[in-house]
């Protein structure tokens, strides 16, 4: 199966090749087609930009989300989705310190 032009940019984007941008002087930065079609920003959409480690990351909204999840999921949190279940488990947490500490 023969891959496009397109698709052979993307391919190679992902799999953690560079290419060249450009910071105006206005502070503005360019990002080429082929990396944002490799995250998913063909039309635009809101990302999240961090510096680590001296280098700029810049990933999307939804890949934010994913690892939050991922990291509710993994910490066991994930059933203790909405706001009011986090604060009863916390309650229930603190009652708990609470009663170990006044049996010592």
């Amino acid at each position: 199966m023969a891959t496009s032009g397109k698709q052979a940019s993307v391919d190679a984007v992902s799999q953690g090749l560079s290419l060249r941008g450009n910071v105006s002087e206005t502070g503005r930065l360019s990002l080429p087609a082929e990396l944002r079609r490799a995250v998913g920003l063909e039309r635009g959409g809101p990302v999240r930009i961090e510096v680590i480690d001296g280098a700029i990351r810049i990933r999307t909204m939804k890949e934010v989300k994913e690892r939050i999840r991922a990291l509710a999921r993994e910490s066991g949190l994930a059933d203790k989705a909405s706001v009011s279940d986090f604060l009863g488990w916390r309650a229930a947490e603190r009652a708990d310190e609470a009663e170990k500490a006044g049996g010592r």
